[in-house]
């Protein structure tokens, strides 16, 4: 594909970031996607420019970043819009003098952003088959306008081989690695049903208010919690890959996950709610678990400590379970490759093949890109080989 002007912009003003953002002090996933996507476009040879809320103009990872004042209009081949925070409102776009050959409006969550019926887009992308359904239902987002990609993970998340009987994975470190609203008292509700048993559980707590630029609140102090706070990736890429179980347990409906495919590339035994999008993203007894009931009752917390317990005691499954999601999640390069393979086919480019078998949702076409298939008529996203011959959707 020729090189492409790419250009992402964000109005969000709740939180100043740029490209080292991630790794200097740690970030919510939506800036943290935005960040990896725009590099690994700008690695892949492409003119990437970022107009978002930074400080001043100035280069990084091959990213040129603009400071939201200084943009009075973008001149691209392709131009992503998003937001992901703040009043998650698109309509300063709307004040832009824009020339695109494709406009996209990259969505992260489930409520409906603002300007998203005011602002002419050619597709609505989005990180899972979930909130696809989300924008059908709820949005009114014609089908054929829909494309999914999954998200990935840095380098630093890919769990490498211990140097030193030091650096080992400790069998008894749970992470809880979010926002404190998501499930931290679930995550301590477990915790305590195993400690009840065997005090060397411990639970370490990344990231907190502060990833969703609050204020910062370390919470009460308890026997075998260590709170962390916001880590730069490259330090939690580090803790986790010492860790040996992460907890996502919630009734938030998750439209993604990035937490717990970091979790899972560095190694860990995730134990997710089955709500949400990660349902598709784990399969259930293969990469990782997932927890069906209320995760807020006694009866939840007292079946996942007796799973963790059982994994404790049994290393080689647990390894099963590790090697498994590890090999599940997918680096940020290939969902590069796999945006830039949905514009050439969009665009009426070389990738204009479609695989055989019809879409069971709408018996459309699959295009086949780099990271599986993706329906061209109703966006939906299937990870292997569409039935008759894969295993199925997920």
């Amino acid at each position: 594909m020729k090189n492409l002007r790419i250009s992402l912009y964000c109005p969000d003003h709740h939180l100043a970031y740029d490209g080292r953002t991630p790794d200097k002090q740690g970030v919510g996933g939506g800036v943290a996607v935005r960040i990896r996507l725009a590099a690994a476009l700008a690695k892949l040879g492409h003119d990437v420019a970022m107009i978002c809320n930074c400080s001043r103009v100035e280069t990084v990872d091959g990213v040129k970043y603009l400071p939201l004042a200084k943009a009075k209009s973008i001149d691209a081949d392709v131009l992503i819009l998003s937001s992901s925070g703040g009043d998650l409102d698109l309509r300063p776009a709307l004040n832009l003098e824009i020339k695109a050959s494709l406009r996209l409006i990259w969505v992260h969550g489930t409520p409906e952003l603002k300007g998203l019926r005011e602002i002419p887009y050619d597709y609505v992308c989005m990180p899972s088959n979930f909130i696809r359904q989300v924008a059908m239902d709820e949005w009114g987002v014609p089908r054929e306008k829909l494309f999914v990609s999954h998200h990935g993970v840095s380098p630093a998340f890919l769990a490498r081989p211990f140097l030193s009987r030091r650096q080992a994975r400790n069998p008894y470190k749970l992470v809880y690695t979010s926002h404190p609203s998501k499930g931290i008292d679930s995550a301590l509700g477990v915790l305590r049903v195993l400690r009840a048993r065997e005090p060397r559980f411990e639970l370490h707590f990344y990231g907190g208010n502060r990833l969703w630029g609050e204020a910062e609140q370390v919470p009460a102090r308890e026997d075998g919690v260590i709170y962390h706070g916001l880590l730069g990736q490259q330090q939690l890429a580090h803790e986790l890959q010492s860790s040996h179980i992460a907890l996502n347990l919630q009734d938030r409906l998750e439209p993604f996950g990035l937490s717990l495919i970091e979790a899972m590339a560095s190694g860990n035994v995730v134990f997710a709610s089955a709500v949400g999008a990660y349902p598709e993203i784990l399969r259930n007894g293969y990469d990782g678990f997932l927890v069906h009931g209320n995760h807020m009752a006694e009866e939840t917390w007292q079946t996942v400590a007796r799973q963790i317990q059982s994994l404790t005691d049994s290393p080689d499954f647990s390894r099963y379970i590790r090697n498994n999601a590890q090999a599940a999640v997918r680096d940020w390069e290939t969902v590069a490759q796999t945006w830039l393979g949905h514009w050439e086919w969009a665009m009426g480019g070389s990738t204009r093949t479609t695989w055989t078998h019809p879409c069971p949702t709408c018996g459309g076409a699959f295009v086949p890109l780099a990271d599986g298939y993706h329906c061209a008529s109703c966006g939906l996203y299937s990870q292997d080989t569409p039935s008759p011959l894969g295993r199925g959707l997920g």
